[in-house]
């Protein structure tokens, strides 16, 4: 089975063998014929088949074949078992009564490769040519869910002997080699790939979060959590095993036993797992690390640490539910455990009547308590229409204060004061704030216009050797905006406070999930970012047709969500050579009174869909 989540404008394996023309493909490398050899002409050529499902019946037959040619060695994709590879714009002939994707000597067919030694998703993680560039995060997504139903035979498999590939496959070889592994087999000193659910999350510490992990198996040398169902069960606090606090920790709702082991996470994965998972999720981590408690005899414990080379790469991940067999495994593992404690199951049922993973999807969930109104902080009513979506998560830390709007466009912060006692208000401060919103309008008003074009010219080729070789490529970046409102209620006969929040790049594939195309050649993926953008906004793409006096869309059902808000500045317009923004004496013609030269903006970010 072919796992979910193809990117725009690409086309499975199976239709990229019937089509005869380009097309743009994914999928793993599982058969490649020897290394790069001389072809009959000029060229160097690279033979190898690609499929994206059926990956274990040993059958090759039912890929697709491929034939890349290039002027060099260094040009082609150094390809292996075991690869995703990504080809775009590869032309799909029938020769000798079967099809096969030809990339000719003088056709530019960009490629990229993932291996799973290295995490799709983060920032240079594939080998990429004939001219470098960074795939899309749809790509990395596709890339990343390929790479885990790849058998795990093919991983091993040895580089082509090719100098070319072995070098490169040096250059991407890890220093130290990880491997999946289940709870029951960690020892001290690993580091290994973990797939397990996550029992609790603690994280009031700003720079770390800790998991409660467990994928059902059972390790002696990790901590024991015992049951609160028998009576006579009388164990101290967690992280506690000699008991010498006494009983006065939490019931534990998790499984008995040495099944669940803590892993610290340190930034940026505290804030992804943070602001992305949520208890009874199940989620793959990527280089754990496996040490032993500082305590003497103390038990086994995990940690992910930043990574130098890359500070802003994430080793938390999403699972394939329904195609990774270690899921399955685990779902069954867990099913199997519960069938067989049932009464601590009941007991769980009991304390809480409907699972977190649950609530999180329930669009109706209730507001049991209206929360303390502090000052500046955003106070939710009983009122349905206030109730906040679960559908949309920000990765704030978990004790960060929710401020209402009117406090972050009048952060008293901005005020000061000179030596001289001179009074002033700083144009804008790099602050990140949390507040709970909703949208009530956006720009541009053509959602085909929310993705806009890039232009740049590929580097890696000698223009004076070769002046035709200088070809200029297209990247499409998400570029929009939304202009939100506060949910508090404001005071009287005052208009609710609203501002401008823009959202670009990363910060929009964040969003959305989705990497930026062609919105207006692709109804697809024009398709797909409506049905995300009506969880932010409900139904005002329809009620921006029906807009009352004052500039509202009539009926507007937008639910509010937290968000995290970034404020920057920019240069003002008159420090941009605009020359109608001066007076007759040279001065700015701004609308503040005294101009710093900067123009105060906010941003979304860390704030992302999950439906």
């Amino acid at each position: 089975m072919m796992p979910a989540g193809l990117p725009p404008n690409y086309v499975d394996v199976a239709n990229a063998i019937v089509t005869r023309g380009s097309v743009n493909v994914m999928g793993v490398v599982v058969d490649v014929w020897g290394g790069a050899f001389k072809s009959q002409g000029t060229s160097v050529c690279i033979t190898f088949t690609i499929k994206d499902s059926n990956l274990n019946n040993g059958n090759t037959m039912d890929g697709l074949k491929i034939r890349y040619f290039k002027e060099t060695e260094t040009l082609l994709p150094p390809v292996r078992e075991g690869d995703v590879v990504l080809l775009r714009d590869l032309r799909v002939k029938v020769i000798g009564s079967r099809p096969l994707g030809v990339a000719a000597q003088d056709m530019h067919i960009p490629w990229a490769i993932f291996r799973a030694d290295r995490d799709p998703t983060s920032h240079l993680a594939a080998l990429s040519g004939p001219f470098p560039f960074e795939p899309t995060y749809s790509e990395k997504a596709f890339a990343s869910r390929l790479l885990d139903i790849s058998p795990a035979s093919f991983r091993a498999a040895p580089a082509p002997k090719s100098d070319f590939a072995q070098i490169s496959a040096s250059r991407s070889a890890p220093t130290t080699q990880k491997k999946f592994s289940l709870v029951k087999d960690i020892r001290d000193r690993q580091f290994v790939d973990l797939i397990g659910e996550i029992l609790k999350i603690h994280g009031n510490d700003s720079e770390k979060a800790t998991l409660y992990f467990t994928d059902y198996t059972s390790n002696e040398n990790i901590f024991q959590y015992l049951s609160d169902n028998d009576d006579n069960v009388d164990h101290g606090c967690e992280g506690d095993p000699f008991n010498y606090i006494g009983r006065q920790r939490k019931k534990w709702n998790g499984p008995s036993g040495q099944m669940t082991i803590q892993i610290t996470l340190w930034e940026p994965h505290a804030s992804f797992v943070r602001g992305t998972f949520d208890v009874n999720d199940i989620v793959r981590l990527k280089n754990v690390r496996i040490k032993g408690s500082r305590v003497e005899g103390g038990s086994l414990e995990g940690v992910i640490h930043t990574n130098r080379d890359e500070p802003q790469r994430v080793n938390a991940f999403r699972v394939d539910l329904k195609n990774d067999p270690r899921v399955q495994q685990l779902l069954a593992r867990k099913a199997e455990y519960w069938e067989a404690h049932p009464k601590q199951q009941k007991r769980k049922s009991d304390e809480d009547p409907e699972p977190r993973s649950k609530k999180a999807n329930t669009k109706k969930q209730r507001v049991k308590a209206e929360p303390k109104k502090e000052e500046g902080q955003t106070s939710l009513s009983l009122n349905k229409k206030n109730v906040v979506s679960t559908y949309i998560k920000a990765g704030a830390p978990t004790n960060a204060r929710s401020l209402s709007l009117d406090t972050i466009l009048d952060n008293p912060l901005h005020n000061h004061t000179s030596p001289d006692r001179i009074e002033y208000r700083l144009p804008f401060q790099n602050l990140c704030y949390l507040s709970t919103v909703r949208v009530v309008d956006y720009y541009p008003p053509d959602l085909k216009d929310f993705a806009v074009l890039q232009e740049h010219v590929s580097l890696g080729y000698n223009k004076k050797r070769d002046p035709d070789a200088s070809r200029t490529f297209t990247k499409w970046e998400w570029r929009f905006c939304l202009l939100v409102e506060d949910v508090a209620a404001p005071a009287p006969g005052q208009p609710k406070p609203r501002t401008k929040l823009f959202v670009s790049n990363a910060d929009a594939e964040y969003l959305l999930r989705m990497g930026a195309v062609n919105l207006h050649e692709n109804p697809t993926a024009l398709g797909q970012l409506s049905e995300k953008l009506f969880i932010l906004w409900g139904n005002l793409e329809e009620c921006k047709k029906n807009i009352e006096a004052d500039g509202k869309p009539l009926g507007l059902s937008s639910t509010p969500f937290n968000c995290c808000i970034k404020e920057y500045g920019i240069t003002c317009s008159h420090r941009r050579g605009s020359s109608h923004l001066h007076d007759e004496n040279g001065l700015p013609s701004c609308a503040e009174e005294e101009c710093f030269g900067w123009e105060r903006r906010f941003g979304l970010f860390k704030t992302t869909i999950h439906a």
